[in-house]
């Protein structure tokens, strides 16, 4: 069951990880870790099916995805409350506010965290959007408004010149 699990969806989970934190050495860590806690919880693993394992094993990285940035945030206020401010901006910033064409991992980003894991869910990983009401318990018709609300604001966005 183990080697099945692992050949099926290391690759497809580790992709899901890398559209989240946009950061391969991450990506890697994330899954491994996912894996770990599958490993921990064997027993509850064993009893799903493979659509259950599959919804179990993307819902846990999700959730230490969603763990890592608050722990991050929580990190940065501390440094931030600590440090000095300082009043230049970066040459990074001030390069990134003149630049006029934008990207699609940029415009996913301008998203909230919620509309960027079902987009990501539905056309990256293939989740149906029933499937992706049962797994962050949301009604089927909110998920199906929030990915056309989405794909509206994407394309905008996108033929924007």
């Amino acid at each position: 069951m183990w080697e099945l699990l692992y050949e099926t969806f290391w690759d497809r989970l580790e992709h899901f990880c890398y559209k989240l934190c946009r950061d391969e050495a991450r990506a890697e860590d994330l899954t491994q870790e996912v894996f770990l806690r599958a490993l921990q919880n064997r027993t509850l693993i064993d009893a799903f099916t493979e659509r259950q394992c599959k919804a179990w094993l993307f819902a846990a990285a999700r959730n230490l995805y969603c763990d890592q940035v608050r722990r991050a945030a929580k990190e940065e206020a501390l440094l931030t409350s600590l440090l000095p401010p300082d009043g230049d901006d970066s040459a990074d910033e001030t390069a990134a506010s003149a630049l006029g064409s934008v990207e699609l991992g940029t415009l996913l980003d301008q998203l909230s965290e919620l509309d960027r894991l079902l987009f990501t869910l539905r056309y990256d990983e293939g989740y149906t959007s029933a499937e992706l009401s049962r797994l962050f318990e949301l009604p089927p018709g909110t998920v199906r408004r929030r990915l056309s609300q989405t794909r509206h604001l994407l394309k905008t966005n996108l033929t924007e010149d």
